[in-house]
């Protein structure tokens, strides 16, 4: 098993599923080998913003109750992601124990193990915390929000797991720096990564697809891609620098331009 990450916060809607999807696929396509696994045991949509279907086969709901191994319910998800799926099954819910999770990742073959945790505090929801080698919290700048992800920060203190930082998500473009402190401040963590507020997440959560894919030079993606590249601490992943004045990526005067294919195989 690899780096588990669990990527956390303690409000909904903050786009905790949208950054391990597009997290994971921005590492699986810079040849990362990268697994997903969807651990919000009551609310899982994890693979429905991957276009892969949960009722296809075993699920997370089945190898925590002991039905199936991790190994039965992976799923080859968008550019070479694998994807552990949860049941939106409701009697599932209530047969899947929370204290086998640690197994599930254990069994795990993979560079980088991303998990979806749900929002709360509930055993389903800590244990995700407690197994993982690091905490990766998600939040927007919200009051609210970062209230709730403060309590999450404190819970994954009190198991003394690493955390990895902070991304902040739905930021105003000419705002980013100062969410980017105030999350800072609130949290006592580094943020890690800070992503725009875009119609494309939506849009590609929609059609099933991962950003990568979806709309690959969106603002978001690039961002995502930043991430990636910090997490893995592998620069090939990030973008191109970008010409503010008209978002067009740039070269210097003496490196020409490479497209396609050759950004990811020369330096």
């Amino acid at each position: 098993m690899g780096r588990v990450y669990a990527v956390a916060s303690g409000k909904g809607g903050v786009g905790k599923t949208t950054t391990v999807a597009n997290l994971g696929a921005a590492l699986a396509m810079g040849g990362h080998e990268t697994v997903v696994v969807d651990a919000d045991l009551g609310m899982g949509n994890l693979a429905g913003v991957l276009g892969v279907d949960a009722d296809a086969g075993p699920t997370v709901h089945d190898v925590l109750s002991g039905r199936a191994t991790a190994a039965e319910a992976t799923r080859d998800g968008p550019v070479g992601l694998s994807v552990l799926p949860a049941s939106d099954d409701l009697d599932d819910f209530g047969t899947a124990n929370p204290a086998n999770l640690s197994t599930l990742l254990d069994s795990l073959d993979a560079e980088t193990v991303l998990v979806d945790t749900s929002a709360g505090l509930s055993h389903d929801s800590v244990e995700p915390l407690r197994v993982a080698d690091e905490v990766l919290l998600v939040t927007t700048a919200e009051a609210g929000a970062l209230g709730d992800t403060a309590k999450t920060r404190d819970v994954t203190d009190r198991f003394e797991t690493a955390v990895a930082g902070a991304v902040v998500t739905r930021v105003d473009a000419d705002a980013s720096d100062e969410a980017a402190r105030t999350v800072t401040d609130r949290l006592g963590v580094p943020v890690r990564g800070t992503i725009p507020d875009d119609d494309a997440v939506k849009a590609a959560a929609e059609a099933g697809q991962p950003l990568v894919v979806a709309a690959p030079d969106a603002p978001a993606t690039r961002a995502y891609r930043r991430l990636a590249a910090d997490i893995v601490d592998d620069e090939s992943l990030a973008p191109l620098a970008e010409d503010e004045s008209d978002g067009e990526a740039t070269e210097t005067a003496d490196e020409p331009k490479r497209t396609g294919f050759l950004r990811w195989l020369l330096p």
